[in-house]
């Protein structure tokens, strides 16, 4: 038979007997059912109970807050039907200088316009018959700087110049007149040498012009044609001349020098005076030829702006369309503000008043003034605006130099205001949006200001203030209202009584 398994074995599923446990006095100790010590065991329950008297407290502290948030007392049921106490809204008493202004938004624009359309055959560099439009240096909405080159016709550039009289002709060699000295003076203003007398074109303007338009990579128109080839043979024609002159006085001085008699002497004098006055006048007509050709500057080529900064306001084309005019439309002029009033607005305004300008986009102020109220208008678009001379050539329209007469569209109708800043804008200015703050009132110094609100008028009509103390308490105080403007109105004490900057009065409760 097999042996049965002692308790030493380890077989799984045979119980071991139990174990003595001895206290630490040797007694001997048995141990508890789930097979712990009795200390353990002992320690275990209470941390059991523990454990339910904290979640007990916790169910209580809950219920607790319940009751305090839905049981009310009459007492507090009362309370909440009370009304709440009275907020008082106060405001600070200010000194300051009072202005009534009236905001409005205006277009900058120039005091007068330009147009421009070159005529065919007029440049020296092209050939007779319909113009094409062959480049645009310049886009619609562009600034204009003196020398620029606008667009290009048949090939030839447009170039802005400043000059207060309009072109009107070719500019050659040998003119005079009040138009040559002002391209004298728009060539000095570029940098240009031109010591020639004021007024004549000689041939320091000819050279001036020259480095002008080599400057901007175009050949300089001439008189005779590219480089002057109908003007070759007269020039040579000429030298040939003088040439011929010289040749014949030389001759004749030889046979003066070599006569034996005095009959010999005589004649030979004579034909040296003669030959002396043909080499004067060969001489002569040569230099008048020269003075009279060579680099000139065609009307087609340019047109004399008032003043800058200017803006090229319309090219009337597309690259390889013929040429239609007016061919060039642009603003100039000392700048502007334009705007629209309404019946209201008007009544507060009148020329004189001090205008505060603002771009915006360009984070830049000005300060001007009213200078012009125009009659109702019905907002109907004025025509004629850049049309040049019935010719084509250019000339200027609108109000011209510093005018007031603008022929820009009117966007609605109203009383047209004219603002004159009180110094010219700068170029970016032109064609923008800008508000303008009108200064319709001011008081004439600093004065106690407060908000209308905190104005109240009795039944004997007589106005007060409410000026509340840091300690809550108020007191009335009379005040005679005067200017006001922007929500505020400037007040004066009573006699007797005090109102200071800084004192809060009530505005409402």
């Amino acid at each position: 038979m097999a042996e049965s398994p002692t308790p030493e074995s380890g077989i799984p599923g045979v119980l071991e007997p139990e174990r003595e446990v001895r206290s630490a006095d040797g007694a001997a100790q048995r141990p508890s059912g789930d097979g712990m010590p009795p200390a353990a065991s002992a320690l275990i329950r209470r941390q059991r109970i523990l454990l339910i008297v904290a979640a007990g407290a916790v169910l209580l502290s809950v219920g607790g807050l319940v009751a305090s948030v839905f049981v009310r007392s009459p007492a507090q049921d009362a309370a909440g039907r009370r009304a709440p106490d009275p907020t008082v809204l106060t405001a600070p008493v200010q000194q300051r200088v009072l202005t009534k202004s009236v905001v409005l938004r205006g277009t900058v624009t120039a005091g007068g316009s330009v147009g421009f359309t070159p005529v065919a055959g007029q440049s020296a560099g092209s050939a007779a018959g319909a113009l094409l439009l062959t480049g645009i240096r310049k886009k619609a909405g562009s600034a204009i700087a003196p020398g620029d080159v606008l667009v290009e016709v048949s090939g030839r550039p447009v170039l802005a110049l400043p000059g207060g009289v309009p072109a009107y002709r070719d500019l050659k060699p040998g003119d005079t007149g009040k138009d040559v000295g002002e391209l004298q003076d728009a060539l000095r203003r570029l940098g240009y040498a031109d010591r020639d007398p004021s007024g004549t074109f000689g041939p320091r303007t000819k050279a001036a012009v020259a480095a002008l338009y080599a400057d901007r990579g175009y050949d300089p128109p001439d008189t005779g044609g590219p480089h002057g080839a109908s003007d070759r043979q007269a020039l040579t024609a000429g030298r040939q001349a003088v040439t011929a002159a010289e040749r014949a006085l030389a001759a004749a001085r030889a046979t003066r020098d070599a006569a034996k008699d005095a009959t010999a002497a005589s004649a030979a004098g004579t034909q040296l005076a003669y030959a002396t006055q043909d080499l004067t006048t060969a001489r002569q007509s040569l230099d008048e030829l020269v003075a009279h050709t060579g680099v000139m500057l065609p009307l087609a080529e340019f047109t004399f702006v008032p003043s800058f900064p200017a803006r090229l306001s319309a090219v009337n084309g597309t690259v390889g369309t013929p040429v239609t005019a007016p061919l060039l439309t642009i603003d100039s002029g000392r700048p502007v503000v334009t705007t629209v009033l309404t019946q209201d607005q008007k009544s507060a305004l009148r020329e004189g008043m001090k205008v505060r300008l603002s771009a915006e986009v360009l984070g830049q102020d000005a300060e001007g003034a009213v200078t012009a109220l125009g009659a109702y208008t019905n907002g109907v678009t004025n025509s004629g605006r850049g049309g040049g001379s019935s010719a084509g050539q250019n000339g200027s329209t609108g109000g011209g130099q510093g005018g007031q007469g603008n022929d820009a569209p009117q966007a609605r109708a109203g009383y047209p205001l004219t603002v004159t800043p009180d110094t010219d804008l700068p170029a970016p200015w032109l064609g923008l949006d800008v508000r303008v703050t009108v200064t319709a009132a001011a008081s004439p110094g600093p004065v106690l200001v407060v908000p209308a609100t905190a104005v109240s008028a009795g039944a004997d009509g007589r106005t007060s203030v409410l000026v509340r103390a840091r300690s809550g308490t108020q007191d009335r105080v009379p005040v005679t209202a005067g200017m006001d403007a922007d929500g505020y109105v400037a007040v004066t004490a009573a006699p007797g009584h005090r109102l200071a900057a800084g004192d809060d009065v009530v505005v409402g409760q």
